[in-house]
């Protein structure tokens, strides 16, 4: 897709500023953070409007200012009530335009080469993968479930895959895994826009999960959920031979059905952070807070801003890696709110998002800690990691 494929809808805004919150309500985290209106939804509408008029050129300037976009989709939502336009896809087919137009950015370029030669985000051993299977879990040669933890998950928080894999082993069910065969599932090079490499990358993992024999793939991260859900048909436009969800599902499905017994839990009030790429651009609202409620002694408590509404964690569109601190500013905003409600432990459904906000709560020191809805009920299941 080319920016002049989204024509018709570019010419459609009318610079309402519905995708701004108004007057009323800030929605746009990048307004937040920039200020400027070129970094707002509304803003970068009339740069793809210049630029389809030839009036404007991509340039390393004009480009930076398309990645302090955190393609959360907040101001899809709202547009929703006015001209429905695909900002977020725009902004990202805008991105992709640059880098077609042989504008590169210095620190994408080092990402992409780490993910064509490592396969994953963090030029980490590809056999390093695996280093979250422990002892004690149970993992099949063969399943009719393969667990995809994505690369977070299974480089930076070994714990929610060990967590993970040790209620599906509790609840009886038998589960596979690609191992070091499972690459990066695609996302940040489509936020990049670097379709083509991203493309390689998923022919692949389709590929291996064919090959596998597993009839259904489960993921912990919000973005491999999303991808494989969406971009992975886009992309390939063929209907994958597997189906995909989430854990958060998984777990619904498995606790509605009497596999997953949990004891009642010390008196604990959280509060639960929607990941954007779950949330806003999946419709997963629900699902997590039936699982959170389902732990005895559990209070769920909800944040100012919540479900299709909610804040940005800040970890989405490239931003932390282009602009850190800018990713932080959002990410302590959203801590403000979760302390706000009186809650201790904010549960999330994302590793990026635990991430982020947990390196927030780190500069801030607040006394909060966040963590993955699987080690909640983990904890309330009795499994220690």
């Amino acid at each position: 897709m080319f920016l002049s494929d989204y024509a018709e809808q570019v010419y459609e805004c009318g610079r309402c500023g519905y995708c701004l919150g108004g007057y009323l309500d800030e929605v746009c985290p990048s307004r937040f953070i920039a200020g400027f209106e070129s970094a707002t939804a509304r803003g970068r509408m009339l740069v793809a409007r210049a630029i389809l008029e030839r009036q404007l050129q991509y340039s390393p300037m004009l480009t930076e200012r398309l990645y302090t976009c955190f393609l959360c989709g907040a101001c899809n939502v709202k547009c929703e009530l006015a001209a429905k336009i695909e900002i977020t896809e725009i902004t990202k087919v805008m991105r992709s335009d640059a880098s077609a137009a042989g504008i590169e950015l210095k620190r994408l370029n080092e990402l992409c080469a780490i993910i064509a030669n490592k396969h994953n985000i963090y030029d980490a051993p590809e056999e390093d993968r695996i280093l979250w299977i422990s002892p004690e879990i149970k993992i099949e040669e063969k399943a009719d479930l393969l667990y995809f933890p994505g690369c977070v998950t299974a480089y930076r928080l070994p714990a929610v895959a060990q967590r993970t894999t040790r209620i599906l082993n509790q609840a009886g069910i038998e589960v596979t895994v690609l191992g070091a065969k499972e690459w990066c599932c695609g996302n940040p090079l489509l936020s990049m826009g670097r379709t083509d490499l991203a493309k390689e990358i998923i022919m692949h993992n389709v590929e291996k999960i064919k090959e596998s024999g597993s009839k259904q793939v489960v993921t912990s991260c919000a973005g491999c959920y999303r991808t494989m859900t969406q971009e992975y048909l886009r992309i390939l436009r063929q209907t994958l031979p597997f189906k995909v969800i989430h854990m958060t599902q998984l777990l619904g499905e498995l606790i509605e059905e009497g596999k997953i017994r949990m004891k009642t839990m010390k008196q604990k009030k959280v509060t639960y952070h929607d990941p954007c790429e779950i949330g806003r651009h999946c419709n997963i609202f629900e699902q997590p807070r039936e699982v959170i409620t389902s732990v005895s002694g559990i209070d769920l408590v909800e944040m100012e801003r919540s479900r299709e509404n909610a804040w940005c964690c800040g970890g989405g569109g490239s931003v932390s890696t282009l602009f850190p601190h800018l990713a932080l500013e959002v990410a302590h905003e959203r801590l403000k709110e979760a302390q706000r409600t009186g809650a201790t432990t904010i549960v999330t459904a994302c590793p990026s998002c635990i991430l982020m906000l947990d390196l927030a709560i780190k500069r801030t020191r607040l006394p909060l800690r966040v963590i993955d809805v699987s080690e909640l009920v983990a904890d309330a299941m009795g499994i220690r990691c």
